[in-house]
């Protein structure tokens, strides 16, 4: 039996939407166990009543050693680099694999297949890390998506020090902590090999969608966050798609693809 980890942490948004899928992830594979641990910031949601998940901490904003109220609004990088370092805290025994990732995405069957086939295949070690686009350079720092990261425990441990050494140590000028920026920054600064999941010679698979709030999907140029391609979901989609189509068509292989021309040719709200 294989098993994996999956570190959910962040602001938990649209958990409700996302959870049912996380559900579903233990009936699909016959030789892999997923144990959930969440790490996120108090809301109205009772953790205490899903019972899928192995472990879980609420955090409040003051209970953080760095006053996130100084930090910059809208700026979530020690939020983010926080709530990992607690998720990874939770983890109570040892793991074949950790898969951090979010409570607003919509992770495709074809991408878990993949983690599954690396972990196989024996390409999950000391060092490596996995993640949606790898790291590239941007403007001259490297830079990463955030969807997810895929890896050994031994990488999880140092990745999950981002927090402290950012922000407590100081190790990484300030041009080097925005958001993308900072995850890949940081994974170089550990000597950690950060690898996009399409670029190890199979085909490029699909691999997920963000949870979007309809005003995201206005032109670009209308407001700061405008512009988002229209085959991310609404929160209002993702709910019609799985309540009509539910958690098991979503997570069939092949399905990922049509749920996306769904999305982009229905209304967002």
């Amino acid at each position: 039996m294989i098993n994996i980890a999956v570190l959910i942490n962040g602001s938990g948004k649209y958990l409700e939407l996302i959870a049912p899928l996380f559900k579903t992830w233990n009936n699909i594979y016959p030789d892999v166990k997923f144990d959930f641990y969440l790490a996120t910031w108090e809301d109205s949601i009772d953790y205490s009543q899903l019972n899928w998940i192995e472990s879980y901490i609420r955090l409040k904003e003051e209970d953080c050693p760095y006053d996130l109220k100084k930090h910059p609004y809208r700026c979530h990088q020690p939020h983010y680099s926080y709530t990992l370092f607690k998720a990874n805290e939770l983890l109570n025994k040892d793991y074949d694999a950790i898969l951090q990732t979010r409570s607003d995405f919509y992770l495709f069957r074809e991408l878990l297949d993949e983690l599954i086939l690396l972990y196989k295949e024996k390409q999950v070690g000391n060092n490596i890390i996995y993640s949606y686009t790898g790291s590239s350079l941007h403007n001259g720092c490297l830079w990463s998506d955030d969807m997810f990261f895929f890896g050994n425990r031994n990488t999880f441990n140092k990745f999950s020090q981002m927090f402290e050494d950012i922000y407590i140590k100081n190790i990484l000028p300030e041009d080097k902590r925005i958001m993308h920026i900072m995850q890949a920054e940081y994974l170089n600064y550990r000597n950690i090999y950060n690898r996009s999941t399409w670029s190890g010679g199979r085909a490029q698979i699909a691999q997920g969608l963000l949870i979007r709030e309809p005003m995201r999907f206005e032109p670009d140029g209308a407001h700061t966050d405008s512009g988002w391609p229209t085959k991310h979901p609404s929160p209002l989609q993702f709910k019609i798609i799985t309540e009509d189509l539910g958690t098991e068509w979503l997570l069939t292989k092949g399905n990922s693809e049509k749920a996306r021309i769904i999305f982009e040719t229905t209304d967002k709200e």
